[in-house]
């Protein structure tokens, strides 16, 4: 096969295989998108409350109002030249014909002479008052907006506001016009329905009396108008005939000088006999145009074309070829002239021509049907309608609220999002871990077993979910289950080293780390923790131990200092679990990392255990964890729920891609279940509002230099040891 040809059926069938998928992701961002939406349901009804007190707001204020309407019946007059005036109703089909009648009951000039009239102006409560939309407790003590004296405005302010009541409608199949006017005096909208209903008829009373000028009459006058202006369009073409003539004869002489230019050199005298010929042609043309252009047929239209021109005294060849195009375009515009005149006149002699024999017209003429009622009940607001109104509104506001919140929302809050972002497994979702809640879980342990003390588990970090009476709550179920995903990733006998690294700091990677490190051992496998998180080491507090022990720590082993022997101790009262503590603060943790003494202690802790666990550095802050992770086995990412910012995670994605560290999973840590909120398992509507950057101090690419996140903080000894004792005493209540 052609390799154009492979290439043509592997990518048809990569996009015939991709598709689908594409299309899964969209209904499944889709489907994920109406689940957030629905999980700030609170932001929807809210808005609706709103609304619909607004609505009762609006109610409360706006003013009643009533509608009168005169009909008015529409018939169509029919006259013809030939015979006498016949007048017949004739059923107005055509809805043109009905929305012309109703555009001139609407004209202003109309309307100004409905408000000039005295008894329309001697209307009582013609002008409403003024609404005040504050609320009472808002307007003070000053006199109320709505109480303030109105004064009739001239006819045409006046008419500005009958246009603002007016509303002219057409019922449908039929041929009569309702004139309704809407006010809040309903004597007054009565009075002014009428009065523009009688208003319409008498001009269509007086127009009928004036008769109808004759069509023939326009036409000959438009005629002669038409005949005129073709008659000026031919004078002044006429006018620029020689300079054509003289403009042919240059473009000809112009093609011989180009011809002999070609065979003869220019001293030769065919050469200069040609070229005198043009030159004596040129000056010829520029007489003939400027002739032309002064001819007083034509001499408006050059008035404001003389500065287009060049002058011809400097530069005649310019001159010469911008009067030329100048012509040519005159020229064309006055022949187009010439046609559309001419068409235009023809059509009128036609006209002429049928008219003389017989003439049609048609005009409307009307009717009252009905005048108006005073009416008896007020047509708006409709409280049902402003109801629904406020509702919906409210409710389309609550929605988009929701969904710009959900835009904006830069955070992870369910298991759903993650995946779907990030396109990776997710090894297990672990709660955020209530310390009083392991409290309780420990009291009622004790009360069963009043033989065993919690003196020995007292120093332990409150995120330690392996120690008497907490080993069966769902915390450590959720670390178990974890566990059983990193033992599904391959052969555990040959991927035995596990590292838990973070995007940021804060996110619970040392908690994940350890705890996974006890669930580990609870099987009886002897399991390793090894803290290498040499810039801000947490591994020996999850303890209360001391970071820097006498047998030493990770930093003197990589050093060369220590054995590996030396530095190895057992865990506290945790069987089968064995660690590496941090060791003194190193000044260059990132060369003691990238030595061959790291791949020398992996290799030792493989050979004389089951599970090897690394607590690492975050990976955006500092550089240490991507030289660790190429030695790692599993690698595994800790996501912190409502904390991490979309950005941050998508930043690390980026990383293990660039230095090809496939990552085993994520862990979604720390999330919080609210069964008042949808989502899928786990809550989706809670979060902090924050930029990316800004609440946790850390900038999208500028998570702080590599010492800042390295600052020795082991001088809370005494926080922790409050700490300490507050567990105590839960305990031993």
């Amino acid at each position: 096969m052609p390799a154009r040809a492979q290439f043509e059926d592997e990518f048809l069938d990569d996009e015939y295989e991709d598709s689908p998928r594409d299309g899964q992701k969209t209904k499944e961002k889709t489907r994920r998108l109406m689940l957030e939406l629905l999980g700030r349901w609170y932001w929807i009804i809210l808005a609706l409350i709103l609304g619909v007190l607004g609505a009762a707001y609006y109610l409360s204020k706006a003013p009643k109002v009533y509608t009168a309407s005169s009909t008015l019946l529409l018939k169509t007059q029919t006259a013809s030249v030939m015979s006498q005036d016949q007048v017949a109703d004739i059923d107005l089909r055509s809805v043109e014909a009905m929305n012309t009648a109703v555009a001139r009951i609407t004209r202003m000039d109309l309307l100004e002479r409905v408000a000039s009239r005295q008894d329309v102006r001697d209307l009582p409560g013609l002008i409403p008052p003024s609404v005040n939309w504050l609320p009472e407790w808002a307007q003070g003590d000053g006199p109320a907006i709505d109480q303030a004296p109105t004064q009739v405005p001239p006819p045409p302010a006046l008419a500005g506001r009958i246009a603002g009541w007016l509303d002219v409608s057409v019922r449908r199949y039929t041929r009569l016009v309702d004139i309704s006017i809407t006010h809040q005096v309903p004597e007054v909208s009565k009075a002014l329905a009428d009065a523009i209903a009688r208003e319409y008829l008498a001009e269509v009373q007086s127009e009928a009396t004036e008769g109808r000028s004759g069509a023939i009459e326009v036409l000959m006058e438009e005629s002669e108008e038409t005949r005129g202006q073709l008659q000026t369009a031919r004078t002044a073409l006429s006018s620029y005939a020689r300079a054509l003539e003289v403009h042919q004869a240059l473009d000809q002489q112009e093609v011989v000088v180009a011809q002999l230019e070609r065979r003869y050199l220019p001293a030769h005298p065919k050469m200069e006999a040609a070229n005198l010929e043009l030159a004596h042609l040129r000056e010829r043309f520029i007489r003939e145009f400027e002739l032309a252009r002064t001819s007083p047929s034509d001499s408006d239209y050059w008035e404001n074309k003389t500065a287009i021109l060049p002058d011809s005294t400097n530069d005649n060849e310019a001159f010469v070829r911008g009067a030329r195009q100048q012509l040519l375009a005159r020229i064309g515009v006055l022949e187009s002239e010439i046609e559309s005149q001419t068409n235009v006149f023809n059509a009128m002699l036609t006209r002429i021509e049928e008219s003389s024999v017989n003439q049609e017209s048609e005009e409307s003429s009307a009717e009252v049907s009905s005048l108006a009622r005073v009416p008896g009940w007020p047509s708006a607001p409709v409280a049902n309608k402003i109801y629904m109104t406020g509702g919906g509104a409210g409710f389309a506001l609550g929605l988009a609220v929701a969904f710009l919140l959900t835009k904006l929302d830069n955070k992870y809050h369910t298991v759903a999002q993650l995946e779907g972002d990030t396109d990776t497994t997710v090894l297990a979702a672990v709660a955020d871990i209530k310390p009083h809640h392991l409290a309780q879980a420990e009291r009622r342990y004790y009360k069963k077993h009043p033989d065993e003390s919690p003196e020995p588990y007292a120093d332990w970090d409150t995120h330690l979910v392996f120690r008497p009476g907490c080993s069966t709550t769902s915390y450590a179920e959720m670390y178990r289950v974890l566990r059983a995903s990193i033992s599904l990733l391959g052969d555990e006998t040959k991927r035995k080293v596990t590292l838990f690294t973070s995007a940021l700091p804060g996110e619970g990677k040392t908690s994940t780390s350890t705890n996974y490190a006890m669930a580990a051992a609870g099987q009886k496998r002897r399991t390793l923790l090894i803290d290498l998180d040499l810039r801000r080491p947490s591994v020996h507090k999850m303890f209360n131990m001391e970071r820097d022990p006498e047998g030493g720590g990770i930093t003197q082993c990589l050093a060369g200092i220590n054995s590996i022997d030396e530095v190895v101790r057992q865990a506290p009262h945790c069987p089968n679990l064995h660690m590496i503590v941090s060791g003194p603060k190193a000044p260059n943790p990132g060369e003691l990392l990238d030595t061959g003494r790291l791949r020398q202690v992996l290799h030792w802790a493989c050979h004389h255990y089951d599970v090897v666990v690394l607590d690492t550095a975050p990976l955006l802050a500092v550089p240490d964890t991507r030289i660790i992770a190429p030695l790692a086995d599993n690698v595994c990412l800790v996501v912190r729920a409502h904390y991490a910012p979309k950005g941050a995670i998508g930043r690390v994605m980026e990383v293990v891609e660039e230095d090809r560290t496939p990552l085993s999973g994520v862990i979604f840590n720390g999330f919080r279940e609210k069964k008042t909120l949808v989502g899928q398992n786990y809550s989706y509507g809670y979060y902090r509002t924050s930029r990316y950057g800004r609440s946790y101090g850390y900038g999208y690419g500028g998570y702080g230099a590599y010492g800042a996140y390295g600052a020795d903080d082991d001088d809370d000894s005494g926080k922790r040891k409050r700490r300490r004792n507050k567990r105590r005493r839960k305990i031993g209540r």
